[in-house]
């Protein structure tokens, strides 16, 4: 399958949150956020944790921290466990000050972007579900995983402090991400091997999926007559792909067109996918 390659733009994006971090006000570091219970500063915690948790079980082969945090919480599901795992580490750094967030998330930024360029793309890891693998996933994988989860927070943020989307050069990669997760989940959508889906973001990209018996495939552009296309407005892209809307708001702004039974089952499977909680 050809791969999503994230290394170039990893470090553009967490330039570009450093940069909006660093103009906020005190005010809007408290500001609640999306995500609940969490605050921008909550948020940014968050991302930190998530790039010392990478750094440590994938870089540093060390013990994964929600294994250690299941051994002292026996019973939760694994749910329970990451959101649980996730909260003990922003209630415990609730001390850090903005300026010291700031200096370790470019730390661990750097240390991360380093990482993902130098590993090899192929190499087998842990298993990323939004790609519909159970056992172990090759590191683009992981890496588009953490790419589309940072440009998300990142997207949180920007719509609680009312800052400017990213550009589209941020926007472009973030697609071809969720292209490839139509693909590894379009036989749970019952799509039948030979059929094509094509995924469009209006004026920023297209992305045909081929599904197959086994494996699903993403290219570039879109197929001349596809089983089903799946398009949304470019203006609307990004609050949609960083999971800015509930699926009542969401659901208007697709446009699916071809197979009727095929169409709905897409747009109820895009939506599990990309609307807010």
């Amino acid at each position: 399958m050809p791969i999503v390659d994230v290394t170039g733009v990893l470090p553009m994006e967490r330039g570009a949150l450093l940069e909006l971090l660093s103009g906020l006000a005190p005010h809007e570091w408290a500001a609640a956020t999306e995500c609940p219970a969490w605050t921008v500063a909550g948020v940014a915690l968050h991302v930190l944790g998530d790039d010392l948790s990478l750094l440590a079980r994938q870089r540093d082969a060390a013990a994964q921290g929600l294994v250690t945090f299941g051994e002292s919480h026996p019973g939760l599901t694994f749910r329970q466990l990451l959101d649980g795992f996730n909260e003990q580490w922003v209630t415990a750094t609730q001390f850090f000050s903005p300026a010291l967030i700031l200096t370790l998330l470019e730390a661990t930024g750097r240390w991360t972007a380093e990482f993902y360029r130098d590993v090899d793309t192929e190499q087998l890891g842990e298993p990323v579900g939004l790609f519909a693998v159970q056992d172990a996933s090759p590191y683009w994988q992981i890496a588009a995983r953490e790419y589309l989860e940072r440009w998300t927070h990142q997207q949180q943020i920007r719509r609680t402090t009312a800052r400017p989307d990213l550009r589209h050069e941020f926007l472009v990669p973030a697609g071809e991400v969720v292209a490839h997760i139509i693909a590894a989940h379009a036989r749970a959508l019952d799509v039948e091997s030979g059929m094509t889906i094509v995924f469009e973001i209006s004026g920023v990209g297209e992305w045909t999926v081929e599904v197959g018996a086994t494996e699903s495939l993403v290219f570039l552009g879109a197929a001349a007559s596809p089983t089903v296309t799946l398009a949304i407005d470019a203006d609307a892209a990004t609050p949609i792909l960083s999971r800015g809307l509930t699926a009542p708001d969401l659901i208007p702004k697709l446009r699916v067109t071809g197979s009727d039974d095929l169409s709905a089952k897409l747009a109820q499977g895009f939506t599990l996918i990309a609307a807010r909680p």
